[in-house]
């Protein structure tokens, strides 16, 4: 074959391939459920927690360092919803990036069981803010430890990008300890009333597995 056939041949696959991609994040869904999901900050710490006991669920999603052409507003520990641009949620949904971010000049600690901090979303239904996540309870003490975040540093989340029959507000809330919370932004959605009661139900996946709910 010619050196032009090939290249012709090498072009079509190289369009075809392009179409693939653009049609398959053409089909990506909102998240329509009629549940609660889990917490889904699930963060890797940017030191190591030297008082944990081992054996944690680990996570790879490391912490980034904050550039000249980050624009977060205010000072200390900041949660934001960016809403400017849809992401990819779990391979097949619509999200949003969700950033954790320390804009301040101190290490931060946070609680975490298998690397998932206590940040859960709650919706806005009827004047009243309900959470629509849960975090999962794990029996095995070797799930729970800290993870950190240095100055100017910040951890990016894919969220679901939520649909349903019902108008909400959607913010996450990141509880610090028993009487401390920080709150991200608010954004407008559509979310199913079962969503603020009804959990998945789990099946652990064998006899490892600490979760019970």
């Amino acid at each position: 074959m010619k050196t032009s056939g090939k290249l012709f041949i090498f072009w079509l696959l190289v369009l075809q391939l392009f179409h693939t991609t653009v049609l398959l994040s053409q089909n990506k869904q909102d998240v329509n459920i009629d549940y609660m999901l889990p917490g889904q900050c699930i963060v890797k710490s940017s030191i190591v927690d030297t008082f944990a006991l081992g054996g944690f669920g680990p996570s790879d999603n490391s912490a980034q360092k904050l550039m000249p052409e980050h624009q977060f507003e205010g000072n200390g520990l900041l949660l934001k919803i960016d809403v400017s641009e849809i992401v990819s949620y779990e391979a097949q949904y619509n999200g949003y990036n969700f950033f954790i971010v320390n804009q301040s000049d101190t290490l931060m600690q946070f609680e975490a069981s298998d690397s998932r901090l206590d940040i859960i979303a709650e919706a806005s239904f009827k004047n009243k803010w309900r959470p629509i996540e849960y975090l999962p309870n794990s029996w095995c003490g070797n799930s729970y430890h800290y993870v950190y975040l240095k100055p100017d540093e910040y951890w990016t989340v894919s969220i679901p990008k939520f649909t349903g029959k019902k108008k909400a507000k959607i913010r996450y809330r990141l509880q610090l300890d028993d009487n401390t919370y920080v709150y991200s932004n608010e954004i407008e959605a559509t979310i199913n009333r079962k969503q603020l009661r009804k959990k998945r139900k789990y099946r652990p996946l064998g006899i490892m597995d600490p979760y019970i709910s």
